[in-house]
């Protein structure tokens, strides 16, 4: 028999228990059932990275990659090193996408499954960032509004979507938010063991991308409000164990710091500039310089309009009546948290306007310091209407609680197991946001493929054109031509594709008239297939030969 203080501490892990099974329940199915255009690169740029390291060519990590993306590396390091440890056969000097798709054909070998053994370990990263939440969050907002902002994040389709990717957006936005509530928890509490887990998840943000560089001077200014001239000392040793974490789990910083930092900051600078990739669909319009201008100040608020679910708002619009109605009155712990991460969103959101270059998914570290505050929101909202119970008051708030969570749980399980492609139900969900937002990032060429390989099996292989080329090839399993990023298309080009078998055209190419010539001579014809994804289609297969 457990003793009564072993009782206590169980019952106090058990809601983390409960948190991470529906964390990891949302993530870890289906790893291996679509796939995203970026991941084609980082599986490359991963395998490239352990043979780096294998060789003892530290340095050369830092060419790999100036986002610096190492985390993502790792965690396809890893994978490669569980799931294909002779991966090391493979001759550097061929180190491109069409010869290490062949390389993996001929041993009989999907590499969807190797980027699903890399998401494995983006999923476990994530999910040891999720678990180290709860002790914080629960001493600085308490129990209900710990688990609540939690298990919001738990069930979140948005951030269920870029948490199990191998790719940075998920990751950055896990370890920012680690690092803000730990650092909030050293202001209130002063314990030495914030202060480094918090500077442990700041190395952990900017080895992911370089946009969580704005954790230094967020932080700065926390610890200069809060602590004033007493500031100086705890951020030194922050940034110390911070720069001591970042270079111990980048290779390159023992070899050449001086130039993997550089990089990392030049290319910062750079992309904060935008870079040519097509056309952009914005709102209803083609900006064909892919520019938005003025209508930059209007992108990331529509983003998470449409990205976020009926509960997080929910939680937000309580999160302000709270604020308004009762913050001088919440605990300090409870202030500098709720100050700190809203302090960091707001930041987060101007710093990406300004950059030329937008997606959806940069606003993530923002977006997920909204879940705390939601998750105080509601626990204030039901506590202020306990009384109202009257009887049931012990067990009402609770139920609403479940209730609110299973809404959240709805919102993502409709979508499941590609997240991606959830869209606020509010606002007319998938249907409807295409109207807006430009959509697609891959998913759904895997159906594309299947269908052509059913169409023409025991036949001639066909020759195919195809829209993301690189990732449609891991599903069909032969090489198919290239349709390019391209306003319009050469006449040479446009009748060589033309000549093929089969086209397969996805929807935000026709969301922004890329390219337009080809869609025009397609327009006449009626696609032979078409991939739906709830009620929005996705893609459409050509069969221009008899």
């Amino acid at each position: 028999m457990l003793s009564p203080s072993a009782r206590a501490r169980a019952a106090a892990w058990l809601p983390l228990a409960l948190l991470l099974l529906a964390f990891l329940a949302l993530r870890l199915p289906g790893l291996g059932r679509f796939g995203t255009i970026d991941e084609v690169h980082w599986y490359r740029v991963a395998i490239a990275f352990r043979q780096e390291l294998l060789a003892g060519n530290w340095a050369e990590t830092a060419a790999l990659s100036k986002h610096p993306a190492i985390t993502t590396l790792w965690a396809g390091t890893l994978g490669t090193q569980l799931r294909f440890p002779d991966i090391d056969e493979f001759p550097q000097e061929e180190f491109t996408d069409f010869h290490l798709r062949h390389y993996f054909w001929r041993r009989g070998i999907n590499p969807i499954e190797v980027i699903a053994a890399g998401r494995l370990f983006i999923v476990l990263f994530n999910a040891a960032a999720f678990a180290l939440l709860w002790s914080p969050l629960r001493r600085l907002l308490g129990t209900a509004a710990a688990f609540l902002g939690m298990g919001l994040i738990a069930l979140d389709p948005f951030l269920t979507a870029h948490q199990r990717l191998l790719h940075q957006d998920g990751l950055m936005a896990s370890f920012g938010l680690l690092c803000l509530v730990y650092f909030a928890a050293y202001l209130d509490a002063r314990r030495s063991s914030d202060l480094l887990l918090s500077a442990a998840g700041a190395a952990l943000a900017w080895l992911t991308k370089s946009p969580m560089l704005l954790l230094g001077p967020v932080t700065g200014l926390a610890a200069l409000w809060a602590q004033r001239r007493a500031a100086l000392r705890p951020l030194l040793l922050w940034g110390a164990a911070a720069a001591a974490v970042f270079a111990l789990l980048w290779p390159a910083m023992l070899s050449d710091p001086l130039a993997a930092v550089t990089g990392v900051v030049d290319y910062a600078l750079g992309s904060a500039q935008g870079e040519f990739s097509g056309q952009i669909f914005f709102n209803g319009e083609i900006y064909s310089d892919g520019r938005l201008g003025w209508a930059s100040w209007l992108f990331y608020p529509l983003s998470i309009a449409w990205r976020a679910t009926p509960v997080l708002w929910l939680g937000l619009a309580t999160a302000a009546w709270a604020a308004l109605s009762a913050w001088r009155g919440a605990e300090p712990g409870e202030r500098k948290l709720i100050g700190l991460l809203a302090f960091f969103s707001l930041a987060f959101f101007l710093f990406m306007t300004l950059a030329e270059k937008k997606f959806d998914r940069y606003i993530l570290p923002a977006y997920a310091a909204l879940f705390p505050l939601a998750g105080w929101g509601l626990a204030r909202a039901l506590a202020r209407l306990r009384p109202a119970f009257g009887g049931a008051a012990r067990w009402a708030p609770a139920a609403i609680a479940a209730g609110l969570l299973a809404a959240q749980a709805w919102s993502s399980a409709a979508v499941a197991p590609v997240f991606l492609n959830y869209y606020n139900l509010l606002l007319g969900g998938r249907a409807a946001a295409g109207e807006v937002m430009m959509l697609g990032w891959g998913e759904g060429l895997e159906q594309a493929a299947q269908y052509i390989r059913d169409q023409t099996r025991g036949q001639e292989p066909p020759h195919v054109g195809a829209w993301y080329s690189n990732l449609f090839n891991l599903f069909y399993g032969a090489d198919v031509e290239d349709i390019p990023i391209a306003a319009e298309l050469s006449p040479q080009l446009l009748e060589q594709l033309l000549s093929l078998d089969y086209l397969v055209i996805y929807v935000h190419q026709w969301q922004r008239g890329t390219p337009q010539n080809l869609l025009d001579a397609l327009a006449p014809l009626e696609p032979n297939h078409s991939i739906w994804i709830g009620g929005q289609e996705y893609v459409r297969v050509y069969r221009l030969s008899d």
